[in-house]
């Protein structure tokens, strides 16, 4: 009996490949759903098997099915395998060939087993079937494979140049020596030796497959890991992983540092209770109660607060998941603090540009309107007196002379005060504070407006010190006491008074010029001085006003640091008053 039974290594052959297939069937429940070749990997191990099961049967089966259907079943799964690793490492290649090749070795072992019964042939044609597939499947695994992924395929590669190695000793040895046998399973000697050898390559190339499919695996999850990690850590918002069940922290990104000032290990192992970043217990309450009912929050505005104490507008959505069978929360806080300035800012901005469009209008409706009708009046009454000196009559010139007089004051002052408002709105009204006595300027202006205070036979008096110095704009602050003197005098009736008033307080000089005319009602208060809220009303002898004076002393005074305001009641009169800081 010899040493080596040819069928008891067969036999042990096919042990291996039941085990090889089982090993292939866990890698496929590994990994089928991130590698999809698998599932020809498994096909090729199973056709492998089966076909050499077939031939183990050899004369308990029909000879069609242990022969020529066995062994084309075990060349057309390397050629399964090969498809197999080609979507496994994402290189297609033509497959005409080895159709071309199966069919050529099938019939071959049809003919040289049935109609010119041959054995050493059909080993030759087995061998050499082996060695053509095999080469492209080194070929594929060490060449064409990309130059990142060839150390993951490189072990099942020199395992195939193993096989080519082994056939191609196998196809001389069979040409060299060729002993008279009645059938495969009865080989003995060398033959034993080629099959064990077979059976340690099956085994290696079961192994370097299971490595390679790992070892691609824990690449792809360590690349997984490092664009997580690098994704979580540049995202310019704030990232926090924590247990749903107490709320303890165990992830945060960096970007937690940028906005709440935490450092992301000062955060590990507490809790959001113990961090204080919610503004309100109530807001971390409600948002709390809301996740675990609804398992997801999206985009939910609260306040929260930094390490420094410092509050700020964040946006946070939260979600339920699953991490090691533990139920956890990933939540995203985005900073919004610079949005909602911005927002406030574009608020500001619609405010400005509506009351920018109000004054346009205004502006134009002065030009249109107010400034059009003296002088309407002034060319209207030339006319007459044109004609009436014409024709020698002399009766009412006189009237028409005051009253031309009187339109073109008025004319003046409205053009003066437009001038001065749009220089104000434009910028080119420089401010130029000068040391100047405000008494000595209070006195001129009484002056200047002595024939209108006399004209209505009002009391204009002035209780000051002697003398006042201050640093103001003196073009500004002229302008100020002119519109609320005359204003004053406009709307007092006859053989009334205005009082004039100054006084030091300790930070601050308090002007006020208080008349006994009309008064104005508390609900005109604010339009009195809002270029957007027209108001204008004729004075107790019909004067006209021009409904900027007092927006150009409010511009003015501001300018100042300072402050106005009044105080009036209908039919009592009217106190205007301002105060200019003394520094």
């Amino acid at each position: 009996m010899p040493i080596l039974d040819f069928k008891t290594i067969f036999f042990s052959y096919i042990i291996v490949n039941i085990v090889n297939i089982i090993l292939i069937v866990s890698l496929y429940f590994q990994v089928k759903k991130r590698f999809p070749g698998i599932s020809l990997v498994l096909l090729s191990f199973s056709m492998l098997t089966i076909g050499n099961i077939s031939i183990f049967l050899r004369g308990n089966i029909p000879d069609w099915l242990s022969i020529p259907v066995a062994n084309t079943l075990i060349v057309s799964s390397t050629v399964v395998l090969l498809i197999g690793l080609e979507k496994f490492v994402k290189v297609k290649g033509p497959q005409i060939q080895n159709y071309l090749l199966i069919l050529v070795f099938f019939l071959g072992h049809v003919y040289f087993a049935f109609f010119y019964p041959d054995l050493y042939i059909r080993k030759i044609n087995f061998a050499l079937a082996f060695v053509l597939i095999s080469f492209q499947v080194a070929y594929l695994l060490l060449i064409r494979t990309p130059v990142a992924m060839r150390g993951v395929t490189r072990p099942v590669g020199y395992v195939f140049v193993g096989v080519i190695f082994v056939q191609v000793l196998h196809i001389i040895y069979i040409i060299q020596n060729q002993p008279d046998l009645a059938g495969y399973l009865d080989s003995t000697g060398s033959e034993s030796l080629f099959l064990m050898a077979w059976e340690v390559i099956i085994i290696s190339l079961t192994y370097s497959i299971f490595l390679m499919y790992n070892k691609r695996l824990m690449n792809d999850v360590n690349e997984q890991e490092e664009k997580f990690s690098k994704a979580f850590h540049k995202a310019p918002f704030i990232i926090i992983l924590s247990k749903l069940k107490d709320g303890e922290i165990f992830e945060a990104n960096k970007s937690v540092q940028s906005i709440s000032g935490f450092q992301p290990h000062e955060l590990i192992g507490l809790k959001a209770i113990d961090l204080n970043i919610w503004n309100q217990d109530d807001d971390r309450f409600k948002f709390t109660s809301d996740l675990k009912s609804k398992g997801i929050i999206i985009e939910e505005e609260y306040l929260f607060r930094k390490k420094s104490g410092e509050l700020f507008h964040g946006l946070i959505s939260a979600e339920i998941i699953e991490i090691n069978n533990v139920k956890c929360v990933i939540s995203v806080i985005n900073d919004i603090t610079n949005r909602k300035q911005a927002e406030f800012n574009l608020r500001n901005s619609e405010a400005s540009l509506r009351e920018l469009n109000s004054t346009k209008d205004k502006f134009f409706s002065i030009i249109a309107h107010d400034l059009k009708s003296p002088f309407n009046g002034i060319i209207g009454l030339s006319e007459i007196l044109s004609e009436q000196v014409k024709e020698k009559d002399y009766e009412g010139i006189d009237t028409y002379a005051g009253i031309i007089k009187s339109s073109s004051k008025h004319a003046m002052e409205l053009l003066s005060n437009l001038m001065e408002w749009s220089r104000s709105q434009t910028g080119r009204i420089e401010f130029n504070p000068e040391k100047l006595d405000l008494v000595n300027m209070i006195q001129r202006i009484m002056e200047l407006l002595r024939n209108s205070s006399e004209e209505k036979a009002i009391g204009v008096s002035l209780n000051a010190p002697l003398r006042l110095d201050l640093y103001a704009d003196k073009a500004m602050i002229e302008t100020v006491l002119r519109n609320l003197i005359s204003n004053a005098i406009k709307f007092t009736p006859f053989n009334g008074k205005v009082i004039i008033a100054v006084e030091e307080k300790v930070n601050e000089y308090l002007l006020s010029v208080t008349d006994s005319g009309v008064g104005i009602d508390k609900g005109n208060f604010e339009k009195l001085f809002r270029i957007d809220r027209s108001y204008s009303t004729l004075g107790t002898n019909n004067e006209k006003g021009t409904g900027l004076g007092l927006i150009l002393c409010k511009e003015f005074i501001e300018k100042h640091n300072g402050k106005i305001g009044l105080e009036s009641e209908l039919g009592v009169g009217s106190r205007f008053y301002f105060t200019l800081p003394k520094q």
